[in-house]
């Protein structure tokens, strides 16, 4: 076993040079031996290892002795580089092995890889190399121990031509002449304490078995040489990097130096070579971070509002966690092809243009409040995932979960009058309620063997539901009790009378984070007794297994209002529903006429449904002046679940349409989005049946009186920061235009008109309102509006307002243009890779495009597999936008027998391929039981 130490690596870029995409590398890893090992096993992938010049060497002393290596070899499958040894390495020696390497710079977006965009001035295509490490592609860019609990401290060192810079994790320290550079190294790794953790290397096994014990931490440098650099003693000249790059006669080549970092993992280390300038942050007091704003020239206007966001997030998590951000410089960089939406590389976080950068004059209020949320949640990270990490990747959901809770945290603290936390909560939590309730979604605390199965886990479980977890936690547990994990909130809980002193956080939490899905918890009242039973069950969609022998249990965390005492606010739970009980009485719960509403502000991860009786008396308040006593989070929760347990079948859809009849008096945009979000559904499923029309009538009546009081597709006469009003007239604008309420469709034509007439104008569409107008003109127009939208698109400048014209232009119900469309999204000079799932999906959404979308999908898919490596994760997205809308049996039977053709393609994702099937018999279980129920509803409430 090795204990690792320290890397020194040094990474030269060729950019510049035309053609070259190629990088040549050194690594030098400082080790120490725990116990004896006679093999050394790394991770490498697609690099080219000179193997005739790895060394490894005993630096226990000042005269530094080789160790002969008998053989090398390649596991390519685990992604190993091995390294036999003639003899075993000696217990307490420390070991320097050195790795000299050269990779290319592909345009996979994974690894260090490359990546464009024209300049606005002279129309030249410049090139930039980025890093996107997580989760195991690090060893894409250099070998190393590529898994999360390896963590070293780095001395990185790029080599770049002039005319480029290079930034990393940590400050630079010097830039010096590329040529003969390394010579006059100093060799002061013997000065250097045990770095970071006792980590066991040296086995072909998965080192994450080995991991765990005997951990320490050491300071980052002893005492008498902080802030010295403790480089490893370089082993060669520079020409050992220029022999096959013909440049030791050119000027203009320089090494960036960059200062020793923290101990951090693999998947976190970063560097960008570019010509990118930067902007410094709005400076805080008392905070020393320096925080740099990088963007391609042409956009640096863009970067100030994220120059603003950054520093005083920082400072807010500094505040709430009550410990330091530990390094001294933050930067952050807008990257024109990024296939995440950001990633949280200590001190050098990068994004996704769309997600960083924000023009006031172009890009809409919705975009800015992504900006923020995104800005916050990877400096969430900066604390959760690099200051504290996950031991392996299985337990994501920590990195995850905690910072989009702290996220939304943050972001209500900063811009409050954005209500980010409440919208937050409810937008989790339904994505949690739709995914989770599939037989073939996943726990949050998902067992991960095979390394080639993390991917598939950046999913809705991680983020959404670990978010919903630990907000659950907070709410049941109080405020002041979360300042530490289970233990130490278990021994809080415990003193202030919170949990049953029998009862442990841990007890609580296993059966939330180790187990799929969720409850629905079933309340049968006894209104003679004023009691009520109340039971779990797991919820599922499937039908006709809904009912099936399924034990799954929860420690069920029970809160409730009444309506004599509407104490909605009160979430410390009065009740527990334990597991592995099923249920449990609850006696004086009300009196009887009066309403139970269990789950006060929606704090739990559970669906609830009621006695008919129940349900009748919470319908007929909502249906009154008085439906503001129960409030927004649990009006979200009733329209929510009313449709869920109406789509399985254990309540009638009677229920929620009743129910839906109160949104006349609805003006808050939560329960809006709820509510239109589930007739989302239903639209999907009886677009293609001959109720359509009867269905259209009453989306129309629902619709109306809220389009007038929005006001319609009007630009908001003040400029207000209410961002609700803003998404609920996007949102009711969006609806009323698809079933053509009042003059939605012909203003929007009116509107892209004008745009169209004047596009050097300012332009007449409200900025949150461009998206509703671009895509119901191409939908009712021809080849005129598309080609003038793609000229836009082409020339824009703005990421926002790029993304926004993307799905757009997939709104089309010309045929050819819609399949040239999916053809471009696999052509980089006309669609960003990183874009290509995005133009797949706005097409497929279109009911004209989803049969032309389909057809390309099956025709194509293995030239997208291709165009999408090495991130196979993504083929997912096409699946899903596919199967949630295949709702016959022949679709089905076509489906599968495409999944079983091209298996060994579909490998990789395998749960997206189940997710998808599942999706499929779900939709074809909802036709065959409900039609034409929906049917005679409609009819009686369209005529209403």
């Amino acid at each position: 076993m090795l204990y690792l130490e320290h890397y020194k690596l040094e990474i030269i870029s060729y950019l510049g040079v035309k053609d070259n995409f190629d990088f040549d590398g050194k690594v030098w890893i400082q080790t120490t031996c725990l116990h004896p090992t006679q093999n050394i096993t790394l991770h490498s992938k697609d690099l080219e290892i000179k193997e005739n010049e790895i060394t490894v060497k005993d630096i226990s002393s000042t005269d530094p002795k080789s160790v002969k290596t008998a053989k090398i070899e390649f596991d390519k499958d685990k992604d190993f580089l091995i390294i036999s040894l003639e003899k075993p390495l000696a217990e307490d020696h420390k070991y320097e092995i050195f790795i000299q390497f050269k990779g290319k710079l592909d345009d996979g977006l994974a690894g260090f890889y490359r990546s464009s965009y024209s300049d606005k001035k002279n129309g030249e295509k410049r090139w930039l190399g980025v890093t996107q490490f997580e989760a195991i592609s690090a060893r894409r860019a250099f070998p190393c121990f590529d898994e999360p609990e390896m963590k070293a401290t780095f001395d990185i060192s790029i080599g770049r031509k002039d005319g480029y810079h290079a930034i990393s994790n940590m400050p630079l320290l010097q830039t010096e002449p590329l040529l003969g550079a390394g010579k006059n190294s100093l060799h002061l790794d013997l000065l250097m304490g045990p770095l970071c953790t006792r980590i066991p290397l040296g086995t072909s096994a998965r080192y994450a078995h080995l991991l765990g014990k005997g951990r320490e931490m050491k300071s980052l440098h002893p005492p008498g040489i902080t802030g010295i650099r403790g480089l490893l003693r370089s082993q060669s000249a520079e020409d050992a990097y220029l022999g096959d790059n013909d440049l030791k006669e050119k000027d203009g080549w320089f090494w960036d130096r960059f200062d020793s970092s923290v101990p951090m993992s693999t998947y976190l280390v970063a560097y960008v070579v570019s010509d990118f300038d930067h902007k410094t942050g709005v400076p805080i007091e008392n905070n020393n971070v320096t925080f740099r704003i990088w963007a391609r020239k042409d956009a640096l206007n863009q970067v100030d509002f994220a120059s603003e966001v950054g520093p005083k997030a920082l400072e807010y998590f500094e505040k709430f966690f009550d410990i330091k951000y530990p390094l001294p410089k933050q930067d952050m960089v807008a990257i024109p092809d990024f296939s995440a939406g950001a990633m949280e590389n200590w001190g050098l976080i990068t994004y996704r243009e769309a997600y960083l950068l924000y023009d006031p004059d172009v890009s809409s209020k919705m975009s800015q409040h992504g900006v923020a949320s995104v800005i916050a949640h990877e400096l969430a990270h900066q604390w959760f995932g690099n200051l504290v990490t996950m031991k392996w990747w299985t337990d994501l959901w920590l990195n995850e979960g905690f910072a989009t809770y702290m996220a939304s945290v943050a972001v209500e603290a900063l811009f409050p009058q954005w209500n980010s936390l409440e919208e937050e909560a409810a937008s989790n939590l339904l994505s949690v309620f739709s995914f989770d309730s599939l037989r073939t979604s996943h726990p949050v605390s998902v067992p991960i063997g095979d390394p080639k199965e993390i991917e598939e886990i950046f999913d809705t479980i991680s983020y959404k539901k670990g978010s919903s977890l630990i907000r659950m936690m907070s709410l049941f547990l109080g405020e002041e009790v979360v300042h530490d994990l289970w233990e130490s909130l278990t021994t809080e809980a415990h003193k202030d009378k919170i949990l049953p002193a029998n009862l442990t956080v841990k007890t609580i939490m296993d059966t939330w984070t180790l187990q799929t899905g969720y409850p629905v918890i079933t309340v049968t009242r006894n209104y003679r007794k004023k009691s009520a039973e109340v039971k779990q069950r797991r919820f599922l969609r499937d039908i006709v297994h809904f009912k099936d022998n399924d034990n799954s249990c929860w420690w069920v965390p029970l809160s409730y209002s009444t309506k004599q005492h509407p104490d909605f606010n009160k979430t410390i739970p009065e009740h527990w529903l334990s597991c592995p009980d099923h249920k449990q009485d609850i006696v004086d719960i009300a009196d009887e006429k009066d309403w139970v509403i269990f789950n006060n502000n929606m704090a739990g991860i559970y669906k609830i449904n009621y006695d008919d009786d129940n349900w009748k008396m919470i319908t007929k308040t909502l249906q009154s002046g008085d439906y503001h006593m129960i409030p927004t989070l649990n009006r979200v929760q009733l329209l929510s679940d009313a449709a869920d347990l109406a789509f399985v079948g254990t309540l009638k859809y009677d229920v929620f349409f009743d129910m839906m009849e109160y949104l006349k008096s609805e003006s808050e945009y939560l329960p809006w989005k709820t509510a239109l979000g589930k007739t989302s559904g239903l639209t999907m499923h009886l677009k293609k049946s001959s109720i359509y029309g009867v269905y259209k009538d009453y989306m129309k009546k629902i619709l109306t009186p809220i389009y007038e009081k929005v006001g319609g597709l009007a630009i908001p006469k003040s400029n207000t920061d209410k961002l609700d009003s803003i998404k609920l007239q996007v949102l009711v604008a969006s609806k009323a235009c698809k079933f053509e309420v009042a003059n939605c469709i012909a203003h929007s034509q009116s509107l892209f008109k004008q745009f169209q007439e004047n596009p050097n104008a300012t332009n007449p569409i409200s900025k949150d309102l461009r998206g509703v107008v671009y895509c119901t003109s191409l939908k009712h127009g021809g080849e005129a509006e598309w080609d003038f939208l793609w000229k836009r698109f082409q020339s824009s400048n703005v990421a926002t307002e790029k993304n926004t014209m993307l799905n757009a232009l997939g709104c089309s119900r010309e045929v050819w243009i819609l399949s040239r469309y999916l053809d471009w999204s696999l052509d980089d000079g006309k669609i960003r890779r990183q874009d290509s799932s995005t133009v797949f999906s706005s097409v497929a959404r279109n009911d004209v495009g989803y049969y032309i979308a389909k057809n390309f999908f099956y025709d194509n898919v293995k030239k997208i597999f291709k165009h999408l490596l090495p991130n196979k994760r993504r083929i997912s997205r096409y699946l899903a936008s596919m199967s949630s809308q295949m709702t016959d049996e022949k679709e089905q039977e076509e489906f599968k027998q495409f999944i079983e053709k091209n298996k060994e393609n579909f490998s990789d994702v395998k749960k997206g391929v189940e997710q998808s099937l599942e999706t499929v018999k779900i939709n074809i279980q909802w036709q065959n039981t409900h039609e034409a129920a929906i049917s005679k509803i409609l009819r009686k409430y369209s005529t209403v």
